[in-house]
């Protein structure tokens, strides 16, 4: 069995095709899967597995602590991949998925917000300043490459700081958004990468035509936006099924009554299966759960696999 590192993924990833890959790979029906998830809340342990009829078949184990950053200096996400061949059982590969859940996540986002940003998109927020924030910026610049400023929102002002200094030595024109208000006021996309536990997001905060991505909440105790955000946007998700177990942007709301699951206007599957239209005027407010799930995980593994191997 092969060991793919995180350097060697780097070495074959590019984000734009596999923004292409999970599009395409929405196309088709989606892999069977189930998820597991254990622990205590300062410690959980997550297995999303995945089977893609007779050709791949993989699990994801991931540690998400949210304290080792500060604790170990260490990411609050890492992660592992393992995939077989569907044929015949065998190990195909084992894949550093700390690195690919980053391009994974991005590409998903990035992917959501080609049907539900407006295309005139010119500032981009990013709430939340940890691994995953850089990554998030290059996805939507991707799809949207009009965004011209880059605002940065964190919990402590030394992270966002950082972030900006890292994203304007790649040439991206980010600055430090101290003021949170404010941030969401201006941005036309916003996108939240934080493991926030009480809504950062208020909906009044948001200016008609923006485009909301939620991406942090994993659980039912974690959520980053309020009621009011779902009441007033247009709700779409990348997958149904990941969005409605667990996830507490969507489930909370659910069971208290706010939204219903027909509130839920598509999918990933919808939006690139060309089922649903995506973004219908300039000034509605489209909310997008990155919810995650093993299918995606497997499609981009599936792809980073497929392009290592040609490169052998």
């Amino acid at each position: 069995m092969r060991w793919i590192a995180a350097e060697e993924l780097r070495g074959a990833c590019d984000l734009s095709a596999l923004v292409d890959a999970l599009e395409a790979g929405h196309r088709s029906p989606g892999p069977e899967v189930a998820d597991g998830l254990i622990g205590p809340s300062h410690a959980r342990y997550l297995i999303r597995s995945a089977h893609d009829g007779d050709r791949l078949l993989g699990s994801k184990l991931i540690t998400i602590l949210p304290d080792n950053p500060e604790r170990h200096a260490l990411p609050s996400v890492q992660a592992v991949i393992v995939l077989f061949d569907g044929q015949n059982g065998v190990p195909r590969a084992a894949l550093d998925a700390t690195e690919l859940t980053w391009w994974k996540t991005a590409a998903d986002s990035a992917l959501g917000a080609s049907f539900l940003a407006r295309r005139d998109a010119r500032t981009l927020l990013i709430a939340g300043a940890g691994g995953l924030a850089p990554w998030l910026v290059r996805g939507h610049r991707i799809v949207r490459p009009g965004i011209e400023r880059v605002l940065v929102w964190n919990r402590t002002p030394a992270g966002a700081e950082a972030l900006v200094e890292r994203l304007c030595g790649e040439g991206m024109p980010a600055e430090a958004a101290p003021d949170l208000k404010g941030a969401f006021r201006a941005a036309d996309i916003v996108s939240t990468a934080t493991m926030a536990r009480e809504p950062i997001l208020e909906g009044r905060w948001l200016k008609p035509g923006t485009h909301v991505d939620l991406v942090g909440g994993f659980s039912p105790d974690t959520r980053e936006a309020d009621d009011e955000t779902l009441r007033r946007g247009k709700l779409f998700v990348d997958c149904r099924a990941s969005a409605l177990d667990g996830v507490g942007d969507i489930v909370t709301p659910l069971e208290a009554g706010v939204i219903t699951q027909a509130d839920i206007l598509g999918d990933l599957f919808d939006l690139a299966g060309g089922t649903l239209g995506g973004r219908q005027s300039s000034e509605e407010i489209t909310v997008y759960k990155n919810a995650g799930g093993a299918h995606l995980d497997l499609m981009v593994a599936a792809a980073l696999l497929e392009r290592l191997e040609e490169g052998a």
